[in-house]
């Protein structure tokens, strides 16, 4: 299985609270808090990765993304991540405010990177493609990557409404949001944990109130990943135009003459 191409998870069923959100931005080793976050008994927790192969949640984060009224957005966002014990990446990056009215008592883990040239240059490297019209073209054949460009295409407008700014792949967007996120947080008296993967399990399950599992820090490596999504999109994309064109070529060669035929 590959991580946002396809999901073999079953929607959550279970009325459990959320516990922990993730609000750190993509490219801040996101899966791997996921996977860690799992590990520790947060299951399951809500990514882009079970998001993006299913239609029907992009649908609902797109327009809870667009939606200005409180009480409609928080019950489009309860559609979304009902059932999850965690949320992590755009989901909860889009709607923290929210996410925080919503459930009182959840903890924040906002996952950072050393650097902030180094996550733009990596942000860019790993997904700058999907926010491309080469991208648009490729994935038209396909619900999933037309739904995916468009929400690429609001995450844009929502970097140029909150910070100014058209490019979301700097470091002043990194800059920016996280000193939101500590506001955020700071207004609501809410306690925040600062997390690096290098910094381990130990921060983490301290911060959680969990025991240090035996095991080491899970590492996904999402820069590897989005290498064969792009592959795997592209291949998609020539699938679906030589059909098209197949059907085109096929109706022009054949069904003048049919017609003529009938005439």
């Amino acid at each position: 299985m590959v991580r946002f191409v396809t999901d073999s998870r079953a929607r959550p069923t279970s009325k459990l609270p959320l516990l922990v959100i993730g609000a750190g931005l993509p490219r801040t080793a996101t899966s791997s808090l996921q996977a860690a976050l799992e590990e520790l008994g947060f299951d399951p927790c809500l990514h882009m990765a079970q998001v993006i192969p299913h239609p029907e949640r992009m649908e609902i984060l797109i327009e809870a993304t667009n939606e200005r009224n409180t009480e409609r957005r928080q019950k489009l966002i309860h559609q979304l991540v009902d059932g999850y014990q965690t949320v992590c990446d755009m989901p909860a990056v889009f709607f923290l405010p929210d996410l925080l009215d919503m459930y009182p008592e959840a903890k924040i883990v906002l996952s950072t990177r050393p650097d902030p040239k180094l996550w733009a240059e990596s942000c860019y490297g790993s997904l700058g493609f999907f926010f491309t019209r080469p991208f648009y073209w490729i994935g038209l054949f396909w619900k999933s990557d037309r739904l995916w460009y468009r929400m690429n295409m609001r995450i844009l407008e929502w970097c140029k409404e909150k910070y100014g700014l058209d490019d979301p792949f700097n470091a002043p967007i990194y800059e920016k949001y996280n000193e939101e996120i500590r506001g955020i947080a700071k207004e609501r008296g809410r306690d925040i944990l600062e997390f690096k993967a290098e910094d381990g399990w130990r921060p983490l399950c301290k911060f959680l109130n969990k025991d240090v599992p035996n095991s080491s820090f899970p590492k996904v490596n999402e820069k590897k990943t989005f290498r064969i999504i792009k592959a795997i999109v592209i291949a998609k994309g020539l699938l679906g135009w030589s059909i098209a064109g197949g059907a085109a070529w096929l109706t022009w060669r054949f069904l003048p003459g049919f017609f003529l035929v009938r005439i």
